[in-house]
């Protein structure tokens, strides 16, 4: 044991200050450790960000051409003279022909 009360300060004050400059750099490198992991998710959350506005597009155009797009072809049954015939509502073709001299309207 030391028994000068100087000496044994000066040595307490230098063991504290070695104990926090420890602590100062365990901080330091906790602070860039959290830098990075932020850094990291903004550009997670960017990413992100931009795969639901793509997503979103993507949804909006599939709506639009499902209101736009023509009603499916129906086919039913009827009685023509006593006899039974299919017949054809809406068939492709013409949606195609519809569609293609609307385009050339444009």
């Amino acid at each position: 044991m030391i028994s000068d009360p100087h000496l044994r300060q000066l040595l307490e004050l230098t063991v504290a200050l070695e104990i926090a400059k420890t602590e100062r750099d365990a901080c330091r490198a906790q602070a860039e450790l959290m830098k990075s992991r932020l850094d990291n998710a903004t550009r997670r959350a960017e990413k992100a960000e931009e795969r639901l506005h793509e997503t979103t597009k993507m949804l909006w155009t599939l709506a639009r051409e499902a209101v736009t797009a023509p009603t499916k072809s129906v086919a039913t049954e009827v009685l023509v003279d006593g006899k039974r015939v299919l017949h054809l509502s809406n068939p492709v073709m013409r949606a195609r022909e519809d569609r293609r001299a609307q385009r050339k309207q444009l």
